[in-house]
């Protein structure tokens, strides 16, 4: 979820970072799944669920505003035209310094790539 290298090296880069995916992709295929620690349960953690509850926004929401807080466009997925207008309403309201820290504790120490071909490629960033 943090991905906070990569935040850093876009940034010094002036690389405009997108959030695809900020829910997790509870549809991914399982063989791309990582456990107890997968980011399809974003959705699901007590961290973001009790900011969500503290603000009255769904975890979706929560999330959203995470990335948006932060300066990072974010791509949400839904083809459900409620969640699609719930997704837009993270414009009235703040995540605190606190919310902030806590959803930023969320780092599973994933990289930017889990593809091992694209490591051996001589501008990969990281390591």
């Amino acid at each position: 979820m943090v991905q906070t290298d990569l935040m850093e090296y876009c940034k010094s880069k002036n690389i405009m970072l997108t959030a695809y995916s900020p829910f997790g992709s509870p549809g991914r295929p399982s063989e791309l799944k990582r456990g107890e620690a997968d980011p399809h349960k974003l959705l699901e953690d007590p961290v973001v669920a009790d900011i969500a509850g503290k603000h009255r926004r769904s975890p979706a929401q929560v999330l959203l505003r995470y990335h948006v807080q932060q300066g990072i466009p974010v791509i949400p997925k839904s083809n459900k035209p409620h969640h699609i207008l719930e997704n837009t309403k993270i414009f009235d309201f703040s995540l605190t310094e606190e919310d902030m820290a806590a959803l930023k504790g969320l780092d599973r120490g994933w990289k930017a790539c889990i593809l091992e071909e694209i490591k051996a490629h001589p501008y990969y960033p990281f390591e």
